[in-house]
């Protein structure tokens, strides 16, 4: 724009010359008349998206936030805004601009939808100059981004300090390559700055107040928080590393920061992790390993001025055996302190009791829970260097040992951790530029006979690009390299045989869960392929097959990829839209049969293995994932051949060294039978059948979470199971009756009715079957009717 003004004010230019050479000439006495004034036409900027205000500027926002292009700007007007509905951005490289954060605010306090009032999931994203007002739940989220950039930007609740504020002001979780730089964040009922699950991370020239936590970083990797000024929260600057998360916290450096005044009661609401935070701390590192702490102004914070500390001071427990609770390798280091530990509060309080006889709390607080069993190795310390006035504390020594302010114990020091240096637009973009066909070709071409990881980013065209069988056209048998399982009692899938593989990559595990699906680390495969008998009275006449699905654990979660086998068995071709195969077969009652058999979308996937859970990080905020549902200790619990001897499934696992945290006595597991097995109590074999084919949907977070009605293996037979439990919404599923499952009357239960039918309105479950499973309606039947007491 400013070279097309240029050119015209030149031209202007070359035109009065002109004339005035005219003027001079010989032609006569007369001069000519000047040249008219040029207005230069203001050319609009193609990359510069403009949002006025007045009439309809909610409407006008959101649709620039939809149909902004890649490379372009969206200016924000001066002036305040009230809007009611989330803005949410999914196009890389846009920068949205105001301005100033004192100029231009979005005021959400009336907000009604969305669960953050911006949300941002693409790459290379800029917002700078403006201000979010009163978010009803986190003010900018970033998610799944690379190249996240917040500047200049205010998030604020004007309640000040009230649990019923939102919980993060600035949000990016599980993101890389984030810069925020001379923001403003005032009132968060969490943490004013949070970066979870993240990495390469800079957090400098903040100003963050009246906060749970001022900045936090939690989960994440190599981090460099320096410059702010935290002052007024109940925690100035937190290190988190937490449990069953997906990042291991490590390498944060925390420096040239000012962290005063801290001493804001907690406010976090009941549940929250930063809710064991006591009022008045500095600095509070918890888990996080590689922590550098040097050149900050700490001054005073009630409690401590520093605090280092396990998991466990937490008083929570986990489940996650590949976690470590224990700081490790952190180094505290030429900081100024003054006036802490005044007047410990909350938790700090109890630990100065410990301190009664050596003049109180210390300023560098480190609980020493980690080496209860014994000191760290030297590499491992945890190292103070300050002056000889600085007041330093462990809780317990180790070996048992109570506490100690002698400094002889911190007397250590770590090298210096290097600076985090992001990664350029450019090189984010070539990072994040979408393959093409060429190379998504050659990553699915494998060589020699292992399991090809490298394609579990891409989306094979053929099942035989990830090379998970000796033979590529034989699915059934001979894995390379993985393990095989079955299931003791397997979801139905009109009458067709299923042959499952595990395939985890090598020096990685799964971590063992004793009631939920396993941990299975990043790049884990999970085959499961489905072929359909021509004899269930004839094994020697041979099966079809039909489909293979792939569950591959993604960077970004478990992506679920159907492949079709040809008619002819030649290889499998991927169906992301799914299918359908006509099939007949002799059943085992000697009847043949037919069906329509439906090869899902990898969309259907999720309605079963979908899973709405609280979100990863300390968040209150929810998000839905697909998880795979047979792996359980449940199912796996039992002898399967291995190179042609009987061996439990999961002491084989462990063997091979994919799974930890197995527990020694199996017969601890509480195992679901085969619903088959009748030599198995008849309500073990009922709750069996109705966990492996219905609890997916039927739990907590699953599918079917509103009806109320939970079938998990291990929950009681109660209302909650569905006994004398009236329909939430059926529709024309309840068949006119009252209860999902009346004891005495199976006709009268709901769950029957539903098992019983196939008309898409009505069936349970709703996909995954065309034809009625006759042998479990009987066995539920049977089941109801030796119950008794009815439901009236």
């Amino acid at each position: 724009m400013k070279t097309l003004a240029r050119n015209s004010v030149l031209s202007a230019v070359l035109l009065f010359g002109l004339a005035s050479l005219t003027a001079c000439s010989d032609g006569g006495d007369s001069a000519a008349p000047p040249p008219p004034d040029v207005t230069p036409e203001e050319v609009p900027d193609p990359d510069l998206v403009v949002i006025e205000p007045g009439e309809d500027f909610q409407r006008r926002l959101i649709e620039a936030f939809i149909n902004v292009e890649p490379g372009q700007t969206i200016e924000l007007p001066a002036g305040e805004f009230a809007l009611d509905a989330q803005l949410s951005l999914d196009v890389d490289n846009v920068t949205v601009r105001g301005q100033g954060h004192g100029e231009t605010l979005l005021d959400f306090g009336s907000q009604v939808s969305g669960g953050e009032s911006i949300l941002v999931t693409s790459n290379n994203v800029v917002l700078e100059d403006f201000a979010v007002i009163d978010a009803p739940s986190d003010g900018i989220k970033f998610k799944f981004s690379n190249g996240v950039t917040l500047r200049s930007v205010r998030v604020e609740w004007t309640c000040g300090a009230c649990e019923s504020n939102g919980a993060y002001g600035l949000y990016p979780v599980q993101t890389k390559n984030v810069l925020i730089e001379d923001c403003v964040v005032i009132g968060a009922s969490d943490a004013g700055i949070y970066v979870g699950q993240s990495d390469k991370i800079i957090v400098r020239r903040n100003n963050v107040s009246l906060n749970v936590a001022g900045i936090e970083i939690e989960n994440s990797t190599d981090s460099d928080v320096y410059d702010n000024v935290a002052e007024n929260n109940t925690g100035g600057i937190l290190v988190f590393d937490l449990p069953n998360l997906s990042v291991d916290g490590a390498r944060a450096r925390i420096f040239d920061n000012t962290i005063r005044d801290n001493n804001t009661p907690n406010f976090a609401p009941a549940g929250n992790i930063v809710g064991v935070v006591p009022a008045g701390t500095g600095i509070l590192a918890m888990a996080f390993d590689d922590v550098e702490i040097f050149g900050n102004r700490i001054e005073n914070n009630q409690s401590m001025a520093v605090a280092i500390v396990s998991y466990d001071i937490s008083g929570l427990t986990t489940n996650d055996v590949r976690y470590d609770p224990d700081p490790r390798r952190i180094h505290v280091h030429d900081n100024l302190y003054s006036n802490n530990a005044y007047a410990p509060a909350d938790l700090a309080a109890d630990v100065a009791g410990l301190f009664a006889a050596f003049d109180g709390l210390p300023e560098v607080v480190y609980d020493g829970l980690g080496e209860a069993e014994g000191a760290f190795a030297d590499a491992d310390r945890i190292c103070v260097s300050e002056k000889a006035s600085v007041r330093l504390g462990v809780v317990f020594q180790p070996g048992g040992g109570g506490p100690s302010v002698d400094p002889a114990f911190f007397d250590c020091a770590h090298a210096s951790l290097t600076a985090v240096v992001l990664d350029t637009p450019e090189e984010i973009a070539e990072g994040e530029r979408p393959l093409t066909e060429e190379e998504i070709a050659a990553l699915c071409t494998p060589e020699g006979s292992d399991p090809n990881f490298d394609a579990a980013e891409v989306s094979c065209r053929e099942l035989a690009g990830y090379n998970l069988f000796a033979d590529a056209l034989e699915p059934r048998s001979a894995a390379n390299d993985g393990i095989g399982y079955e299931l003791t009692s397997a979801l139905f899938t009109d009458y067709a045989s299923k042959y499952r593989f595990i395939y985890v990559p090598d020096g990685l595990q799964a971590a063992y869960n004793s009631q939920n699906v396993f941990d299975f680390p990043v790049g884990t495969i999970i085959a499961k392929t489905f072929a359909m008998p021509n004899d269930f009275l004839n094994p020697a006449a041979g099966e079809e097959v039909i489909e293979t699905r792939l569950l591959i654990h993604r960077r970004d979660g478990w992506a679920t990829l159907p492949y079709i086998w040809r008619e002819d068995g030649s290889g499998a071709d991927l169906a992301v839209a799914g299918g359908r195969r006509s099939l007949e077969w002799i059943h085992s009652d000697g009847s043949t049969r037919s069906t329509e058999y439906v090869i899902p979308d990898a969309n259907s996937c999720k309605t079963c293995h979908g899973v709405t859970r609280a979100e990863t990080g300390s968040g209150v905020n929810t998000e839905t994932v697909n998880l795979p549902i047979g792996p359980k200790a449940r199912f796996l619990n039992r002898e399967r051949l291995y190179d042609g001897a009987l061996k439990n499934q999961l002491s084989h696992m462990a063997d091979a060294g994919v799974l930890v945290g197995l527990p020694a006595d199996l017969a601890t597991i509480d195992t679901a039978p085969d619903w088959e097995d009748v030599s198995k109590p008849l309500e073990s074999r009922v709750k069996a059948y109705l966990d492996i084919n219905c609890a997916h949907c039927h739990s907590p977070g699953g599918f079917a979470s509103n009806s109320g009605m939970f079938t998990e293996f291990w929950r009681e037979v109660n209302a909650t199971y569905g006994v004398c439990k009236p329909p939430v919404a059926a529709g024309a599923g309840s068949g006119g009756l009252q209860y999902a499952l009346v004891p005495g009357d199976a006709d009268a239960s709901i769950t029957v009715f539903r098992m019983n039918s196939n008309e898409p309105n009505v069936r349970m479950p709703e996909i995954g079957r065309s034809i009625i499973h006759d042998e479990a309606v009987g066995l539920v039947r049977d089941w109801l009717n030796s119950l008794s007491g009815g439901c009236d």
